[in-house]
């Protein structure tokens, strides 16, 4: 199967639009599937570039409420009156996360929701989209990242920890065995893999970011250098050949990741076979 990248953080050549957001696009199941939204309307015009039609979108997944995932629905509900967009229950809510000297807000406003009500299925759990195409939500098998101490609810004019509901992640049935999407994997990329095992079976590919550092000036804490080695070691006893990532993954951790497993970094505007 072939997945478009229609928006990341890097872009494969200048034709294309970059921004700190990403947006997947693939076919299986006899469906049309869009994964996320990326920060703006940039996703449209690289669809353009690439020859993909988002009227013909059936199926709009969004991996969780932050605006680098779903700053673009609203341009994409624009164009296509028929996809129904599958999010979790929790995205409702309000986020943010805690940057140098404030708080500041990560997620659309509240009313966006009540706004495209007709358009949006929420739900919880699992649920499956298309033959061999499923969303579902992620267990804490595992330690959480560092980071998601950065990670805010705002409730009754009260700021509390994100406990991560809003998160998901999508498993494609394939030839070659399950693919797996993450969004930022802000659940830690280990406890996406081992959800989706436990719920689907042999993992073969992984495409998405694993969120594994951060700016300084935003506040993300670093994860130790121990964890890329466990997701290193995660890809190869579990035979995992195929794994694409980027966006907020960070170069670094990238770098690292691609000595030690063949992980290969993700562009805007590529066609990633699978």
């Amino acid at each position: 199967m072939k997945i478009y990248v229609l928006v990341e953080d890097n872009k494969k050549n200048n034709g294309f639009i970059s921004e700190h957001g990403l947006s997947l696009y693939f076919e299986h199941g006899g469906k049309h599937i869009l994964f996320d939204t990326g920060a703006s309307d940039a996703f449209v015009y690289n669809a353009t570039l690439l020859g993909i039609d988002l009227n013909k979108v059936d199926i709009c997944v969004i991996s969780h409420a932050h605006n680098d995932h779903i700053g673009g629905l609203e341009a994409f509900l624009g164009i296509n009156n028929h996809a129904q967009v599958y999010l979790k229950s929790a995205v409702h809510s309000d986020y943010y996360e805690k940057r140098i000297g404030k708080n500041e807000r990560s997620g659309l406003e509240p009313a966006f929701f009540d706004k495209y009500e007709e358009r949006l299925h929420f739900f919880d759990g699992r649920i499956d989209l298309a033959d061999g195409v499923s969303a579902a939500s992620i267990k804490k098998l595992r330690r959480l990242p560092l980071y998601t101490s950065l990670m805010l609810e705002k409730k009754n004019g009260q700021f509390i920890a994100d406990n991560l509901d809003h998160e998901l992640y999508v498993a494609i049935n394939t030839k070659n065995g399950v693919v797996v999407l993450t969004g930022c994997a802000h659940h830690g990329v280990l406890n996406i893999l081992m959800s989706a095992n436990e719920e689907f079976g042999t993992i073969k590919g992984v495409v998405g970011g694993f969120h594994l550092s951060g700016s300084g000036k935003r506040g993300f804490k670093k994860e130790p250098e121990s964890e890329i080695y466990a997701i290193a070691k995660y890809f190869d006893n579990n035979k995992i050949k195929k794994v694409y990532s980027g966006h907020c993954t960070g170069q670094k951790p990238l770098e690292k990741l691609s000595t030690l497993s063949r992980v290969k970094k993700m562009n805007t505007g590529d066609i990633i076979e699978i």
